[in-house]
């Protein structure tokens, strides 16, 4: 409710300084008012609030204390992915993982609170940008987005094929697709695949203003836009895209931590951290439980990867590297449907340009999504302010404990540079139903209200970083931050984060002052386990497709994959049924393993199969078992599970020799 309340009473002061502004010589005076004493306010309240908060004792005693080599704060898909990699590295240290909630994936990570693309800028806009000096589009960012999102498939796959990761159910192959709709829109993306074409990444992408092309990728963008007299649209796309879930993949990662010997603490929260003359920490830990006192743990190293809540942490630990950093909580929105006969009409992801004066992360896209088996189609996000660190727990003052005398004037210059962005988020946050439909209208021009259903995404905080010549800067990246004897690493910021993760992974534990030392043996282990590790994708021929052809394989199209791993149940029942291990299911087969576990008939067992056989031949395929097994099962639950007393009646044609 205090956020809620908080929120609404920030925006509506916003709104009433811009809009009361009728004298147009001093806007900039107001504005510049009301930001410092807003920041002032918050750095007054932040700080009380962290001087009237207790402070944690921490135990000094070596029996109260229990020792680890790597302590990880949080467990998002950056915890649990730093976890692992360094198990695997180092097989003999003790690594701990703390999360605050009930259970790992819970903020950001959560497949609910993110749109799921692989972001390898294969159609995201923001990383091609146009120079208004030279008119040329730039893809220095794209193509570097790109390598880093390399590191991850071929890390995934790795992880699949050693068995590591169960299997590929976390990624399925969505083609990218960027979509524009004015003649500005198609200069610019014709620019943008002519340039990038030339490199291995990109050579498969294709470009058309065709509109029953367009409908070909993807019908659901020209449902209801007419042929001829419309807008003129574009697009360009490319097949090597991905859908993931960055939720089931952090689950997945920390049961294998838990498997690799790491140990996982849930329900616990850090409070105060200290370091020690021979540059341990001493890390309080608050349990969840009917105790008042904490837990300490003494690492040699800290990674603070809990997501807004990583700056904090470092400011706790007192570096001096962290003073100056502040943050920016960005939420966001997202209209989902849930309707069979919409989702059929697009299986990609879709991507647009950002309105004038959104962030980058305001990217509006169109995602085809797969959450716990359910197909949906995702539309937003749209932007938001809510001033909080977190989305499932804490209030306002956690984001406000992190004003203190180093970032005030940061933010106050970031904010006074930043106010058509603040404008934007202020708008974004009352904006009505209408307007969100009309947005949506620009992608499916015959969307209807009551299809679609709005969610909240995950809260993001964005770095407002110190600079010498503008005071404070508002960055949309990720960043991560150490200590000068590296003992403790942070990462800050927001995207690229969870598509990028075993990259930003790899350059966390080279932050570490036990990368140094270790780094000819991590270099060896990585570059076997990564084939694009410290190599260019697009400079060494062949490269891309080696790692490509092996994501494939293991998890987009092969055993392994996705979509045969969601096949699993079905797979084990046919090989049950087929006695004889020829790989197809024969009337007697089927009709010997029902009679023998359910109290099927004859005549319904006949019907079943007939049902299930596509091609008519009598036998049933694997793959028509797959295709047909929710009849199989709904067969078996409706008849219950009472063997039948006349198997042996049962006349069925006998296989031929």
């Amino acid at each position: 409710m205090l956020r809620a309340t908080l929120s609404r009473s920030i925006g509506r002061a916003i709104l009433r300084r811009q809009l009361s502004s009728s004298n147009a010589s001093r806007p900039l005076g107001r504005a510049a008012k009301f930001v410092g004493g807003g920041i002032a306010l918050g750095a007054g309240l932040g700080g009380g609030y962290y001087m009237l908060t207790p402070k944690p004792v921490l135990a000094k005693d070596d029996s109260e204390i229990e020792d680890v080599d790597a302590l990880i704060i949080g467990g998002g898909i950056m915890g649990a992915t730093v976890a692992v990699m360094l198990k695997l590295l180092q097989p003999k240290w003790k690594v701990k993982l703390v999360e605050q909630h009930d259970r790992v994936a819970q903020e950001s990570t959560n497949e609910w609170h993110n749109a799921g693309t692989g972001h390898a800028a294969l159609c995201e806009p923001n990383y091609t940008p146009l120079n208004k000096k030279t008119g040329e589009v730039e893809i220095d960012k794209a193509v570097a987005t790109n390598q880093k999102f390399m590191i991850s498939l071929a890390f995934w796959s790795w992880l699949v094929e050693m068995g590591i990761l169960p299997d590929g159910t976390f990624i399925q192959p969505a083609p990218h697709i960027l979509f524009v709709h004015d003649e500005a829109g198609r200069d610019w993306l014709r620019k943008r695949v002519e340039k990038l074409k030339k490199l291995p990444a990109f050579a498969a992408t294709e470009y058309t203003e065709d509109y029953d092309k367009i409908n070909s990728w993807v019908s659901l963008l020209c449902s209801g836009r007419p042929r001829d007299g419309g807008d003129p649209i574009a697009c360009s796309r490319h097949p090597d895209g991905t859908e993931v879930n960055y939720g089931l993949l952090c689950r997945n990662l920390v049961q294998s931590l838990i498997e690799l010997g790491g140990d996982v603490q849930l329900l616990s929260t850090v409070t105060a951290l200290q370091q020690q003359p021979d540059k341990s920490w001493l890390v309080a830990v608050q349990k969840n439980d009917l105790t008042p006192t904490n837990q300490t743990v003494r690492a040699r190293f800290v990674f603070a990867g809990a997501g807004g809540g990583s700056l904090r942490i470092l400011q706790m630990a007192g570096i001096p590297e962290i003073a100056g950093y502040g943050g920016m909580p960005v939420s966001g929105k997202f209209l989902v449907c849930q309707k069979p006969e919409i989702i059929e009409k697009n299986r990609n992801k879709v991507y647009g340009r950002a309105a004038i004066g959104a962030p980058p992360m305001s990217v509006p896209h169109l995602d085809w999504r797969t959450i716990y088996g359910k197909d949906c189609i995702f539309f937003g996000p749209f932007a938001g302010f809510s001033p909080a660190v977190f989305k499932m727990s804490g209030t306002p003052l956690d984001w406000l404990s992190t004003f203190n005398f180093s970032n005030i004037f940061p933010m106050a210059a970031m904010a006074l540079q930043n106010m058509d962005l603040v404008k934007y988020l202020v708008t974004e946050v009352f904006s009505t139903k209408e307007a969100q439909l009309a947005a949506l209208r620009k992608f499916v021009p015959d969307a209807k209200p009551e299809d679609w259903t709005m969610v909240w995404a995950g809260q993001r905080i964005q770095i407002v970083k110190p600079d010498s010549k503008v005071g404070g800067k508002l960055e949309f990246g990720t960043e991560v931050l150490s200590s000068s004897d590296g003992t403790i690493v942070g990462l800050l910021g927001a995207s690229p984060g969870a598509s990028v993760s075993p990259h930003i992974a790899i350059e966390v534990l080279n932050k570490f002052d036990c990368g140094a030392s270790n780094a000819f043996n991590w270099h060896v282990a990585l570059s076997q386990w990564i084939p694009s590790y410290g190599r260019d994708i697009n400079a060494e021929p062949g490269l891309y497709e080696q790692v490509m052809d092996k994501a494939r394989k293991v998890l987009l199209h092969g055993k392994t994959s996705g979509y045969r791993s969601g096949f699993a149940t079905a797979n084990h029942l046919f090989d049950r049924m087929d006695a004889d291990k020829d790989g197809v299911l024969t009337l007697d087969e089927i009709a010997r393993y029902l009679t023998r576990h359910t109290s099927m008939q004859k005549e319904q067992i006949q019907t079943l199969v007939e049902a299930i056989d596509q091609d008519k031949s009598g036998d049933i395929s694997r793959e028509e078992f797959d295709k047909g097994f929710a009849k199989v099962v709904a067969g078996l639950v409706r008849r219950g599970s009472i063997a039948g007393k006349w198997e042996d009646d049962v006349q069925v044609p006998q296989k031929s020799a």
